[in-house]
Formats: C-alpha cells, sequence, structure tokens
C-alpha cells in the first residue's frame, strides 16, 4: 500500500492505493479516499499513544487488503505528529526500510535481470537522488541497491517513491536533476562539458529538454499500466518537471578544480593546476572580465549574472571555436562573482 495526493476538480485528496500484478504489467487501484485532510483518521489519546480510526480498518478489510499496525503507522508517518515521529524513528531503526520493502532476489545476477527491467528515466532519477551525479558512469552495467526501492511497483507507485525523494533536492541541484533525468547528455556527446550543463549553450539544452520529454511522453513502456495514458497529451507525471526546469537555473554542483578534472587530460590539468594556483581574482577582476560595471553586482541576482556569463559563453566556448585559456577564465570570473554573491546571503 502507498499514499497518493490526487487532484479532483479544485482540490486535493489523498488517497491509499495498492500495485498489483495484471497478467505481465504492475498496475494500480485505488483502496480508500481519505479526503482531504489524513490526518483526521489518527486519533491521540495522550502521551505517546494513538490509534486509527476503525472506519479506515474497515475500509481496507473489504477492499481484501492484509494490513499491519506497522503498516498503517509507515503509510500515515508524515502526518503523525512530529514528536511522536521521532520517537517511532527511535525505536524502529528499520522503519523506512519497512515503509519501502520489496521482495528482491538474492543473487546478484537475478538482481540485475530484474533491475534492467526499469526503465532508464528511473535509474537516472534513482542514481542523482542517492549521489547527486549528472555523469551517471556505468548505471547500466550492473545492479544498484538503491534500485531495490523500485521493483515490483506500479508507475504510480514509483513516482510516488521519487516525489518524496524528490523533496529533498537543493534549489541548486533541480535543474542538473532534470538535465540529468532526461539524459539530455546524450544530444552533447560531441562536447567535453556534456556533465557540465551550466557551460553548455542554453537554447540547445532547451531544444534537447523539449525533444526529450515529448519522446518520453510517447514511450508506451514508461506507462505501462497506467489507466490514464495519452501520448498526445503531456501526463501530469512528467508536467511538473516542464514547469520545475524553467522556474530552476543551472547552479555549479561541484568544485571549480572537479570540473577541470573532468574536461581536461593529465597534461592540461597540469597546466591548469599552476595556472590556478597564482589565481586570486577579485570582485573587480571578476567583473570586468564578465562585462558587469562594479558598483553594480551587488544588485545583479545570481540568475542575472548567470544570464551574462552564458551570453559572453556562447562565443568563447570551445565547442562554437573559441579558445580554451579565454572560456576557462571567463568561468573563473563567473565562479568568484557567484561566490561573493553567495557570502551576501
Amino acid at each position: 500500500m502507498y499514499m497518493r495526493r490526487v487532484r479532483y476538480g479544485n482540490a486535493y485528496h489523498y488517497v491509499i492505493r495498492e500495485s498489483y500484478r495484471k497478467g505481465d504489467t504492475w498496475t494500480y487501484r485505488d483502496l480508500v479516499d481519505l479526503g482531504e485532510n489524513p490526518e483526521s483518521y489518527i486519533h491521540y489519546v495522550g502521551g505517546n499513544g494513538f490509534y486509527f480510526d476503525e472506519t479506515l480498518e474497515e475500509k481496507l478489510e473489504e477492499a481484501g487488503v492484509t494490513f499491519s499496525s506497522e503498516d498503517l503507522e509507515a503509510l500515515f508517518f508524515p502526518f503523525i505528529d512530529p514528536n511522536i515521529r521521532r520517537i517511532i524513528l527511535n525505536f524502529q531503526h528499520d522503519f523506512r526500510r519497512h515503509r519501502f520493502s520489496s521482495d528482491i532476489p538474492t543473487s546478484d545476477s537475478e538482481l540485475f535481470e530484474k533491475q534492467k527491467q526499469l526503465h532508464g528515466f528511473d535509474k537516472r532519477r534513482m542514481h542523482f537522488l542517492r549521489c547527486g551525479r549528472v555523469d551517471t558512469g556505468k548505471l547500466e552495467e550492473r545492479s544498484w541497491k538503491f534500485l531495490n526501492i523500485l521493483l515490483d511497483k506500479s508507475r504510480d507507485e514509483r513516482e510516488t517513491i521519487i516525489e518524496e525523494m524528490e523533496r529533498h533536492l537543493r534549489p541548486r541541484e533541480i535543474k542538473s536533476y532534470v538535465y540529468t533525468a532526461f539524459d539530455l547528455q546524450r544530444y552533447f556527446e560531441d562536447s567535453f562539458v556534456k556533465n557540465n550543463p551550466i557551460a553548455l549553450d542554453p537554447e540547445r539544452v532547451d531544444e534537447a529538454f523539449f525533444d526529450a520529454i515529448c519522446r518520453l511522453n510517447k514511450d508506451s513502456m514508461f506507462f505501462d499500466g497506467v489507466p490514464d495514458y495519452e501520448p498526445e497529451v503531456l501526463h501530469p507525471y512528467l508536467r511538473k518537471y516542464l514547469i520545475i526546469y524553467f522556474d530552476a537555473t543551472f547552479e555549479p554542483l561541484f568544485s571549480w578544480d572537479e570540473f577541470i578534472r573532468g574536461i581536461f587530460g593529465a597534461k592540461e590539468r597540469s597546466a591548469y593546476r599552476r595556472w590556478a594556483s597564482r589565481s586570486n581574482m577579485s570582485i573587480l577582476e571578476a567583473c570586468k572580465k564578465l562585462g558587469i560595471d562594479p558598483s553594480r553586482w551587488k544588485e545583479l541576482s545570481t540568475k542575472e549574472i548567470t544570464s551574462v556569463y552564458r551570453r559572453q559563453a556562447k562565443t568563447l566556448h570551445p565547442d562554437a571555436g573559441g579558445d580554451h585559456e579565454a572560456f576557462i577564465k571567463l568561468t573563473e570570473a563567473y565562479r568568484a562573482l557567484i561566490a561573493f554573491k553567495l557570502r551576501q546571503t
């Protein structure tokens, strides 16, 4: 069982659902509509004691569901009193594992075969949520424990699990997360900065995103078992990514040295380290390099500074025939100014 927030007209309801196997497909069914406030089904008796409304248990029994008190605690956990939640976590160290438990094979080979059935979009999302990296490395070449949470689940339940994890993304990670999830790197295979989207042509990245989200929306394998799937209409599972992609901006996810190590060979890295060790760019120098009035830089937002950087990066970018050293210095100026800006907040 899992709980899903569903829109009904102008209001959102919380619905208890269950994934089940239908032939070769995992799909889901509604068990109980909890209305707008699941907390109304939790009754407190003083101290740290509580119980769930009898009508809830009756409805689940009528639906033919076998459940325990631990199942209900896991289901309603986000709505339980915060003080009691802390106590539950202190005394039940395997609580989260219980919430997202799944029968998984014991052998690595069986597990790998089962994980191969997971959609690439799911794997890339989970990889970023687990590791925070744009470069997914050898994700498809072996099994990974963090993917087990998605096994034997319907598309709807997988989306519920992933949405809960996405709420913990930091603002600076959001756009890079979407970039990684939709595998936009594949549109820039010829670029040495394909895993650093902030350095790519933003218009080309936008075009790649539109193409990728449209392709995924027409991917029947991704929507396997989804009853309301219409390939000509952007599904709500994907609609949210369209919104957050254009609401967010790319920000560096790793240090400048890590970026340089990733894009240059050993000889270039050695030269860069010697150059970087002497580099101590001031605000005045950074503003000059970016063409920003030093008296106005404090008024600019990080988004506006990023826009200035991108405009100049288009002409200096090595992929566009620009000069490597000039591009590096421009990007260092951008990095320095963003760092100064962040220190202000």
